[in-house]
């Protein structure tokens, strides 16, 4: 099939669409066009990291996965190093950790081959994010900060943005709130430099779990309650449904039980609507630890339960080693 059928015009609203970060509008050029992308490579992987961005991950792995043999024989390096990365990031949200790594690990290694310092950038940024996820914090500060150095060299403010947050909740997770708040806050400058809706609300709502640390719910549930608004309006379901989590769980911190009740219920919808393993599993946790309060056993059992398994899946040992000894101290009484 031809690829002159795509004329420059939308390739070029297209990629204003990317650069601004605009991916519900970019969903709404391409998607009626999805099949044909497979035969136009830069459109399809530019609609897959919408899909990506916009909370539609199974349909992001599945176009880029399209999409990638043809990179490879056409050897259309740079692009193929933008579907591998893709295809780690969508493979990371769906809960396939070691899958993703692999994508993140050959991303890596064909950037450094060709001196793609904004693409090494994002590989290593999300190889940080699985060493996250398995509770090595210190390994993931590493990773990030080089990182930060890949993307200072190139000036990409986005990709400065995104490592910042998650040096936040790094550090967050080490229990330097003071030290964790001066890079959220710096994720937020970023965000609002570059002007990017979807990274301003993942600073917004990581900013304000670090109120909920500090024992702050009311200004956390703020915080989060204006991220799900901005992550709405995108739309991105995923970030939404983060959002909603930290949001009930501020209330529950509160004692407002049906609010609690009405956020965490819709957080867990979305997330596992979007297969979104690791936001399903903590607004499980997260209800779960909710439904204790009211002697909700039966929802307590099932979201614990479910959240183990997903715990284990991704390979998140200390999320699950620490919800599992909260659900057998639970169970005892």
């Amino acid at each position: 099939m031809s690829t002159t059928r795509f004329d420059e015009t939308l390739r070029d609203t297209a990629r204003q669409h990317a650069e601004r970060a605009e991916w519900g509008a970019l969903r709404v050029l391409l998607d009626p066009r999805r099949v044909e992308l497979v035969d136009a490579p830069e459109l399809g992987l530019l609609l897959a990291e919408a899909d990506l961005r916009s909370g539609f991950l199974q349909a992001a792995y599945d176009l880029v996965e399209q999409v990638l043999p043809d990179l490879a024989t056409r050897r259309l390096d740079g692009l193929q190093r933008r579907a591998v990365n893709l295809l780690g990031a969508a493979a990371f949200e769906l809960g396939a950790t070691e899958v993703a790594e692999r994508h993140f690990q050959h991303g890596l290694a064909l950037a450094q081959q060709a001196s793609d310092y904004r693409m090494a950038g994002h590989t290593t940024t999300n190889l940080g994010m699985i060493a996250h996820l398995r509770g090595c914090y210190d390994e993931a500060i590493g990773l990030y900060q080089l990182a930060v150095a890949a993307f200072q060299q190139v000036g990409f403010v986005r990709g400065l943005g995104e490592v910042h947050h998650n040096l936040a909740l790094a550090w967050r997770e080490l229990g330097q709130l003071d030290r964790a708040d001066r890079h959220a806050r710096r994720a937020i400058a970023y965000a609002e430099e570059a002007g990017d809706d979807r990274l301003l609300a993942m600073a917004h709502v990581g900013r304000a779990e670090l109120y909920l640390r500090r024992g702050e719910p009311v200004v956390a549930e703020a915080g989060a309650r204006l991220g799900a608004e901005r992550y709405a309006a995108i739309p991105d379901a995923l970030g939404e449904a983060d959002a909603l989590r930290l949001a009930g769980t501020a209330r529950t911190l509160r004692g407002d039980v049906i609010g609690a009740r009405s956020a965490l219920d819709r957080a867990v919808a979305l997330a596992h609507d979007c297969s979104g393993a690791l936001i399903e599993a903590e607004a499980r946790e997260a209800r779960a630890r909710l439904c204790a309060m009211v002697r909700d056993w039966p929802t307590l059992r099932a979201d614990a339960e479910a959240a183990l398994v997903l715990f284990e899946r991704m390979g998140a040992d200390a999320s699950r080693a620490e919800l599992a000894r909260w659900y057998r101290e639970v169970r005892t009484h």
